[in-house]
């Protein structure tokens, strides 16, 4: 058996490099949880905003709606990949850098400028909160699964419950349309 293939009496076996000196606690998780919740609530306000953000900025409303779904689309699109890379090189370092471009791209939405320039900010936001939640839900979905298998159950429930906010906003979106 070559060192890619699992073995069969180990079907749930993490394919993850082990013995990396990270170890998880209470302290972490909760980290990890508050952090995806809070991206969520950034990612999301956006959808209940739009009408406001689109009067203040003078956007016309296809480009609003282009940049409600642009994050969307950047997640659907790099989720699989970032996940991938995040079994390589790191799933913490994958989720701090999925952070740090939701700061960046909250921040370049808050700094738009009326008028024109405002495409210029607010598209390039959207698609960085888009890209940081494809580093984001993989890796830390795959932390917790890591870590805390005793308490896999409530872990999966609380990111199964700020999963549901997004879906729940999506589907609001969409109704609407």
């Amino acid at each position: 058996m070559n060192s890619t293939t699992t073995p069969a009496s180990e079907p749930y076996a993490d394919p993850a490099p082990t013995g990396t000196g990270v170890r998880g606690n209470d302290r972490l998780l909760l980290g990890i949880i508050m952090g995806v919740l809070t991206f969520w609530l950034f990612a999301q306000t956006t959808l209940n905003i739009a009408p406001d953000m689109q009067k203040d900025l003078g956007l016309g409303t296809s480009l609003m709606n282009i940049a409600v779904a642009v994050t969307a689309l950047f997640s659907g699109i790099f989720i699989v990949f970032i996940g991938g890379l995040a079994d390589r090189i790191g799933r913490v370092r994958i989720v701090m850098i999925g952070f740090v471009l939701s700061i960046i791209g909250s921040l370049l939405i808050g700094f738009a400028p009326e008028g024109a320039l405002a495409v210029y900010f607010l598209l390039p936001g959207r698609a960085l909160q888009g890209l940081s939640g494809a580093c984001i839900m993989p890796a830390s979905l795959a932390l917790v699964k890591t870590f805390w298998t005793v308490k896999l159950a409530s872990a999966r429930s609380a990111c199964g419950l700020s999963a549901l906010g997004a879906v729940r906003g999506s589907a609001r979106y969409l109704a609407a349309s």
